[in-house]
């Protein structure tokens, strides 16, 4: 007779006693689970592996943030062209018109019926946003380069808002940024403010939207040197 294989006439019966398996003659098998150091070693190389991981992992979620950053300048460069082209070729204002109980529209609305969606206003690493004070404006975590588009305190002849015929190699103006947050502002002037509104969010850079239609991070100070990327 057999049972599981094992000869039971060949005297390879399996027998059970008190917690132990016991094959054929002498043969014994034990079962036991993990000591306590086999569990801490354990523990240790993944303690180890999340350490070196987790930062990678951070790395990759940040760099893909900055992505989208990118991505959401340029669709706003995209409505500003979009923009430019219905009211003769003239760059949107960083504000204009007025509004009731407050000193007009920001450039967040004026370019709203231009954008597939108000989040391309955010940043993802500045969901919140901001808005302007005294203005009717959208949440944003961008902001406008005044000096091509808001010439409202008269600090030079420039006009209030530039048209793109006026401007020389638009590659090389910056158009929309990282705004800093809590602010309560539409973007910044380069002659009032120079580089304190810049926010560094993505390791130390922003990405800045130029007016060919083109963005990229850098460092603020790569936006005033050795050549000026703010003023006309």
């Amino acid at each position: 007779m057999q049972v599981s294989g094992v000869d039971m006439g060949n005297c390879m019966a399996l027998q059970i006693y008190g917690g132990q398996f016991r094959a054929g003659q002498g043969s014994t098998v034990h079962r036991h689970g993990f000591t306590l150091v086999e569990l801490l070693v354990v523990v240790a190389i993944i303690a180890v592996l999340a350490a070196v991981l987790f930062p990678v992992f951070s790395r990759v979620r940040q760099k893909s943030h900055e992505v989208t950053c990118v991505s959401n300048l340029k669709q706003l460069l995209a409505a500003s062209a979009m923009y430019a082209q219905d009211y003769d070729r003239t760059l949107v204002p960083a504000r204009a018109g007025t509004a009731p109980g407050t000193l007009g529209y920001s450039w967040c609305v004026l370019l709203q019926p231009y954008l597939k969606s108000e989040q391309i206003l955010l940043c993802p690493l500045e969901r919140e946003g901001q808005v302007a004070a005294r203005t009717t404006d959208l949440p944003h975590s961008y902001g406008i380069n005044f000096s091509l588009t808001f010439n409202a305190g008269g600090f030079s002849s420039a006009p209030y808002t530039y048209r793109i015929a006026a401007l020389d190699d638009v590659s090389s103006l910056i158009m929309f940024f990282d705004l800093k947050p809590g602010l309560e502002a539409m973007g910044s002037s380069y002659a009032t403010d120079r580089l304190r509104r810049v926010d560094g969010r993505h390791f130390g850079r922003a990405n800045f939207g130029f007016l060919d239609g083109h963005a990229k991070g850098m460092t603020a100070e790569e936006t005033a040197e050795p050549k000026n990327l703010w003023l006309p």
